[in-house]
C-alpha cells in the first residue's frame, strides 16, 4: 500500500464519523434471533420443551390472535418500527464530522473547523479594520460564511474582505478559501 493510499484512508476516517456501532448492533440483535429460531427449531426436533416459545406455536398463534397475542404483536411492531426508523436516521444522516483535512506534503494533517473559521474571522477582521469581536465565521467542507459588524459610520469593503478570507485559507490548502461568503450587517455599533 503506497503512502498516498495511507494518508487518504487516515484523512477519511479521521473527517467522516464511523457508522460500526449501528452496524454491530443491528447484527448482534439479527444474530441473537436467528440463534433463538435455530435453538427452538432444534429442541422441536428432538422433543425437548422449547426456551421460550415453540416456533409451531407462535405460528398458529399468529394466524388465530388473541387480545393478549394481538397487544404483544403491536408492542413488539412498535419497537421493530422505532429501530428501523432509528437505523435509517443513522445510515442517511452526514457522517461528516466538523473536521477538516489540509494538504500537506509531511504527511495526513486534520484540523477542527472551529479553527477555519477562527482564521477567516481574524482576516476578515484584519481586512475590514475591525476588532476581531465584530466578526464571525463559519466553516463547513468548501464553504465559508463570514459575517461582519461594521463600526458606526465606516463603511467595509465587502471585496477587500472576502478576498483577505480567501488568501489566508488558501494558505492552508487548495480547497479551503474556495467559497466564501461575506455578510456586512446593516446596523453598526459603537465604537
Amino acid at each position: 500500500m503506497s503512502t498516498s493510499s495511507i494518508e487518504r484512508r487516515l484523512r477519511r476516517r479521521s473527517v467522516h464519523r464511523s457508522r460500526s456501532t449501528a452496524v454491530s448492533v443491528a447484527l448482534v440483535v439479527t444474530a441473537l434471533v436467528a440463534a433463538w429460531i435455530g435453538t427452538e427449531s432444534v429442541l422441536k426436533a428432538i422433543g425437548q420443551a422449547p426456551l421460550l416459545a415453540d416456533p409451531q406455536t407462535v405460528v398458529d398463534t399468529a394466524l388465530k390472535p388473541d387480545a393478549a397475542f394481538t397487544t404483544i404483536a403491536e408492542v413488539i411492531a412498535a419497537v421493530l418500527v422505532i429501530a428501523g426508523i432509528v437505523l435509517v436516521v443513522l445510515a442517511l444522516k452526514p457522517g461528516r464530522m466538523s473536521r477538516s483535512a489540509i494538504d500537506h506534503d509531511r504527511g495526513a494533517v486534520v484540523i477542527d473547523t472551529r479553527i477555519l473559521a477562527s482564521t477567516a474571522a481574524n482576516a476578515a477582521a484584519s481586512a475590514a479594520h475591525l476588532p476581531e469581536s465584530n466578526t464571525s465565521a463559519t466553516a463547513r467542507g468548501h464553504h465559508t460564511e463570514v459575517r461582519v459588524v461594521p463600526l458606526s459610520g465606516i463603511p467595509v469593503d465587502q471585496a477587500a474582505v472576502r478576498d483577505a478570507v480567501q488568501e489566508r485559507l488558501g494558505r492552508l490548502g487548495g480547497k479551503h478559501g474556495t467559497r466564501v461568503k461575506v455578510h456586512v450587517e446593516q446596523k453598526g455599533t459603537l465604537s
